[in-house]
């Protein structure tokens, strides 16, 4: 579970290194200063840091290795030998994780009470988390 949490950790970070740039940069594009950060639109700048957040999630889940997994060195993999990790599989996975994430993490505890460790996030992708080298 630990490298599970390390690598979300590094991913929330890079993540929020992201947005803290491109919103930084879309208000010296503005001409605006840090004191005018109230006149940015909310709704579209959250939708669009919603987007972006999830298509790095997915896009790097459909590689098998997000760059925190990397650093943790774990991988997703299909929980069946017999189905592929697409995009699709990777888009449900990172939505769900987003839905539980949302509550404080609490729902990643679905993870500790099973026996072999899978999320509610990867049971509804069908998938598992498996140590880089396995």
């Amino acid at each position: 579970m630990l490298p599970r949490m390390c690598a979300a950790g590094v991913d929330l970070i890079v993540l929020a290194g992201i947005d803290l740039l491109v919103v930084y940069f879309t208000m010296k594009m503005c001409g605006l200063g840090l004191t005018d950060l109230s006149i940015l639109p909310r709704g579209p700048l959250a939708a669009f840091l919603l987007i972006q957040n999830a298509g790095y999630l997915a896009t790097f889940t459909a590689s098998g290795q997000t760059l925190g997994k990397m650093v943790a060195r774990i991988r997703v993999v299909p929980a069946r030998p017999d189905v592929t990790l697409d995009l699709g599989r990777s888009v449900v996975r990172t939505l769900v994780w987003m839905l539980l994430a949302a509550p404080a993490g609490l729902g990643f505890l679905t993870a500790l009470g099973s026996v072999d460790r899978r999320g509610l996030h990867d049971r509804c992708a069908g998938t598992r988390v498996v140590r880089a080298g396995a």
